[in-house]
């Protein structure tokens, strides 16, 4: 288990806040697929407390992800910002009392990436391919 990810719950008693303030190498999004690619670094920024009988975590992501233009088909880089990110966890579910983030994050970056992207501003290839397009 990877320590950036790690919140330790005991930490959190008579209201404590932790300020979380990472960057974790991209090697823990563990994605396999070849028309997606992580060579950046994730930062993680926000906090974590404990509020009644839950962990709280709100943080912001940031990365860089690398894929292929579906115009084009060449490789380019797109900044990716996720902002106030929220993830609950019941204490009685934590029995370790440590709480590990790395499933959340890399599950909420997943589920932000688009099925296809295209280059910056729109791919300059576009308008050779509207002859190919209906026109219904």
């Amino acid at each position: 288990m990877i320590d950036h990810f790690n919140l330790y719950v005991g930490r959190f008693h008579d209201g404590k806040i932790e300020e979380i303030e990472w960057e974790i190498p991209p090697n823990f999004l563990d994605v396999a697929d070849g028309n997606l690619f992580f060579e950046h670094p994730v930062f993680v920024s926000g906090k974590a407390y404990v509020a009644s009988t839950h962990l709280i975590i709100q943080i912001d992501i940031k990365t860089i992800y690398g894929t292929y233009c579906k115009i084009c088909n060449e490789k380019i880089f797109i900044p990716l910002e996720l902002n106030g990110v929220y993830f609950t966890e019941d204490l009685d579910s934590i029995p370790s009392k440590i709480y590990n983030t790395q499933e959340s994050i890399r599950e909420a970056i997943l589920l932000e990436i688009p099925l296809y992207s295209e280059c910056t501003g729109g791919c300059s290839l576009r308008n050779e391919f509207e002859t190919y397009r209906s026109k219904n």
